[in-house]
C-alpha cells in the first residue's frame, strides 16, 4: 500500500470531518479530500457505491463488483461521473479507504481525488467550484455510513430473530414427536403390565395344575 501524508485543515463543520490533505497516488502527491467516519471499511465502500448510485451513476458497468477491479495505487477509480454538487460536470473520482489506526480499525478515512479526465488533478485553487462541490458531496458521508451500518445491523438481528424462530419451531416439532412417542410408549407398558398380570395369572393355574398332578403321583 502506498504511503501517504497528511496536512490537515478543517474545512468544514465538526459533525462531517470534511478536510482538505494531500495524499499520494502514482508516486506523486495529490491536493485531497477526507473524511472520518465511525464505521468499517465495508461500511464506507458500500456508502461511495449507494451515494454514486443516488447520484444517478452505476459503478456496476460490466460483470459482478466490476468496480472493485477498477483500481489503481490502492484507489478505486469511477470515471465520467456526474453529481449535482459540482454542477453536473463529468470528473473522475479516486476513493481510497483505509482504517483510522491500528487502534481504531472500525473506524475509517475515506480519501477522495478529483481529476477532469486523463488525471488532470483538481486543487482547491485549481478549481474552487469543483472542489467545494466535492467537498458537499463528501459531508454527507458520516450520515449515510451510519444510517448504511444501522440498515446492516437491523438486517443481521432480523436474521438472528429469524433463525431463532425456526430453531424454536424445530425443536417443538420434535418436542411433539418426542411427546408422541413417549405416549405410544405408555400405552406398550401399560399392555405389557397387563399382559405380565395375565400372564401371571394363568402361570399360577399351571403351576396348581402340575401340583395336582404330584400329588396324585404319590397316592
Amino acid at each position: 500500500m502506498a504511503s501517504f501524508i497528511v496536512g490537515l485543515s478543517m474545512v468544514a463543520g465538526a459533525t462531517a470531518q470534511t478536510s482538505s490533505t494531500s495524499i499520494q497516488f502514482n508516486k506523486t502527491m495529490r491536493p485531497a479530500l477526507s473524511v472520518e467516519l465511525m464505521n468499517n471499511t465495508a461500511d464506507a465502500e458500500a456508502t461511495i457505491l449507494e451515494r454514486l448510485h443516488s447520484a444517478g451513476y452505476n459503478p456496476e458497468t460490466t460483470g459482478s463488483l466490476f468496480w472493485k477491479n477498477n483500481k489503481k495505487d490502492g484507489f478505486y477509480i469511477f470515471n465520467n461521473v456526474s453529481l449535482a454538487s459540482v454542477g453536473n460536470k463529468k470528473i473522475d473520482m479516486y476513493f481510497k479507504i483505509v482504517s483510522k489506526n491500528k487502534e481504531e480499525i472500525n473506524n475509517s478515512i475515506v480519501y477522495l481525488l478529483l481529476t477532469t479526465g486523463n488525471e488532470n488533478f483538481v486543487s482547491p485553487e485549481s478549481d474552487p467550484a469543483l472542489w467545494a462541490g466535492a467537498e458537499s458531496f463528501l459531508q454527507g458521508f458520516p450520515a449515510s455510513t451510519t444510517a448504511y451500518s444501522l440498515e446492516q445491523d437491523i438486517k443481521k438481528q432480523e436474521t438472528l430473530v429469524t433463525d431463532s424462530r425456526k430453531k424454536i419451531a424445530s425443536l417443538l416439532k420434535d418436542g411433539q414427536g418426542i411427546e408422541d412417542k413417549i405416549k405410544l410408549l405408555q400405552a406398550d407398558l401399560i399392555k405389557n403390565q397387563s399382559d405380565q398380570a395375565e400372564q401371571q395369572i394363568n402361570a399360577d393355574l399351571q403351576l396348581k395344575s402340575l401340583n395336582t398332578l404330584k400329588l396324585k403321583r404319590k397316592a
